[in-house]
């Protein structure tokens, strides 16, 4: 029997490249301001060398600029993927659960989700970390009822672990998609990774809620690329 070869990781400027061709096309302002910096940093580093007075002096500030230009650059365009990212996922079902998932230490969140609404309007999913349970609500105040019914039936079965729910969106008291990483990062810390196990084996074990889907309505596949999200 023949050994699949292991899938190859794509190279970092591959990476770098595609984020820009993501990007560009909905920010005007990244290629102006991404030159702009380097042009402006390797200026004021040419500007310190000669003032320095040594040809020497030149060199090494020429090539200092150049290196603080390219990160500089790198970190612009991180940031406006991110930010350009997130404002296209804002109120895409599923949404949330990308930004969750792509916490790799402490949470741990599943794909299905745990209650979705019969019209389709609202959905909740649920993560184990180490702030016990939490659920993402994504739909405003439809997934008030949605929440408040998962709370119930998953406190019967491990009770004495909170259960704290944040509601995703733009609205009043709810968490931006841009903000909802640090909002879950920041949850204070109740559980220890041995009890994180335990809780997720007896969910497991015990089986979650057996979801109706309304017709037409498909939130697996509603959900944005996550890894193109990255």
């Amino acid at each position: 029997m023949a050994k699949t070869e292991p899938e190859k990781k794509p190279r970092w400027y591959k990476l770098i490249w595609q984020a820009y061709k993501v990007t560009a096309p909905h920010d005007k302002f990244l290629l102006p301001i991404m030159i702009g910096e380097f042009v402006g940093i390797i200026g004021i580093a040419v500007v310190v060398g000669i003032l320095m007075g040594s040809t020497a002096a030149i060199v090494y500030t020429s090539v200092f600029g150049f290196l603080t230009a390219v990160l500089v650059m790198l970190f612009t365009l991180t940031k406006r993927f991110e930010k350009n990212a997130f404002a296209r996922m804002e109120g895409q079902i599923g949404g949330s659960l990308s930004v969750a998932q792509s916490i790799r230490s402490g949470w741990s969140f599943a794909d299905d989700p745990v209650s979705i609404d019969p019209r389709g309007k609202s959905v909740v999913f649920q993560g184990i970390g180490r702030g016990g349970v939490l659920l993402l609500a994504e739909g405003g105040n439809a997934a008030k009822k949605q929440v408040d019914a998962t709370r119930r039936r998953v406190s019967k079965l491990i009770p004495g672990v909170p259960i704290n729910a944040i509601y995703v969106g733009t609205g009043e008291g709810q968490v931006p998609l841009k903000d909802l990483s640090k909002k879950i990062r920041r949850t204070k810390k109740v559980l220890s990774k041995g009890e994180r196990d335990a809780v997720t084996a007896r969910l497991r074990a015990i089986g979650g809620q057996k979801l109706a889907v309304p017709k037409g309505v498909d939130p697996m596949r509603a959900r944005p690329n996550r890894k193109g999200t990255r």
